[in-house]
């Protein structure tokens, strides 16, 4: 028995709300339209991995003028998103679209939330549309060499690569005797190494290889490297990590803020002489969150409040010439904190 068909009960073709998600800093409205094009036109072929339409053809589906064309494909092509060849009798183009390449840019193609992260039930909705699609495009492309599929954009040659390999892997080394780390703990998979390249330069790696080892019970470092669904390249320890910091230290920079302003109307009430200050908000910059990020890997948060108070008192007594209140009192001189240490005096 066949199925009803269902009635369209929406003349509309465009839905003004999933319109909205797009971020148009980077993508204007002829290529969202185009960007959502190839990727129904590659689902739609997604067995020939490829499918082929003259500019004509695009003109006539999209509404594209052709002068932008040109223009438009040129751009998606340079952000990797997709690939293009002329072949064939009549002379015609073919294009294969990129899927991972348009999960790595997620964050730039769609708006994100306060938190810098996509919004949660967007996230959700385009895993389950595009991982199929990446699942397809991988297998079909399994055929190429690893090296290639693993190039990596910061590392130019592959001396660069071994480079990076043997740095973190002395790193290892050391790590293992300082902290009396089992060898069994330390084992991974040289290739994930090279794959969060892509994204995390090698210092970046060990300092969170550091965090995780503190902090997880019976850690291995093969599942620090467990990558992301969504952005294939990111480490979900990493950006997890980062994600908490930041909520962590957007808190504590509110805690502090509340603590300057109960400082100011003490001292405005006690210095009943002198005209009293204004009230006013510390200055918080995305520089200083991840200042105070990581001033919190190394002090604890009641030694960062312990310090704060004074530094304010002196402050607001005149006693200081600080006039950048937290970047000073964050600033690092040799590899310390100055300015903290000094007030825990």
């Amino acid at each position: 028995m066949t199925k009803a068909k269902s009635t369209d009960m929406h003349p509309l073709a465009i839905n003004i709300l999933k319109l909205n998600r797009y971020n148009y800093d980077f993508f204007n409205c002829e290529q969202v339209v185009f960007f959502e094009y190839i990727v129904v036109k590659g689902m739609a072929f997604k067995k020939r991995n490829e499918f082929y339409h003259s500019a004509e053809t695009i003109r006539t589906e999209t509404g594209i003028k052709r002068s932008s064309l040109r223009t438009i494909i040129n751009k998606f092509e340079t952000l990797g998103i997709i690939s293009t060849v002329v072949k064939g009798m009549p002379r015609v183009t073919h294009f294969q679209v990129h899927y991972p390449r348009i999960v790595e840019l997620f964050p730039k193609i769609y708006q994100l939330s306060e938190n810098g992260q996509l919004p949660y039930e967007l996230s959700k909705q385009l895993a389950d549309f595009f991982l199929p699609l990446v699942d397809n495009y991988q297998e079909k492309n399994n055929n190429k060499n690893t090296k290639e599929e693993f190039s990596i954009e910061k590392y130019d040659s592959e001396s660069e690569v071994e480079d990076a390999l043997l740095f973190f892997n002395d790193f290892l080394a050391q790590f293992r005797y300082q902290n009396k780390i089992a060898p069994a703990a330390l084992k991974y998979k040289e290739l994930d190494f090279i794959k969060a390249l892509k994204v995390y330069d090698r210092e970046t790696i060990i300092e969170f290889v550091k965090i995780y080892f503190t902090d997880k019970v019976n850690p291995k470092l093969s599942k620090f490297f467990e990558f992301d669904q969504i952005s294939k390249n990111r480490l979900v320890f990493i950006e997890k990590t980062k994600a908490e910091e930041y909520s962590y230290a957007k808190s504590f920079i509110d805690k502090l803020q509340k603590r300057y302003i109960q400082r100011l109307n003490m001292h405005n009430r006690n210095d009943s002489y002198s005209r009293g200050k204004n009230e006013s908000k510390l200055v918080v910059t995305e520089r200083i969150v991840q200042k105070m990020i990581n001033a919190l890997r190394v002090k604890s948060e009641v030694e960062i409040e312990n310090a704060f108070v004074p530094y304010i008192d002196e402050i607001l007594k005149g006693e200081s010439s600080a006039r950048k209140i937290l970047p000073y009192f964050l600033s690092i001189k040799e590899g310390e904190y100055e300015i903290i240490d000094t007030y825990l005096e």
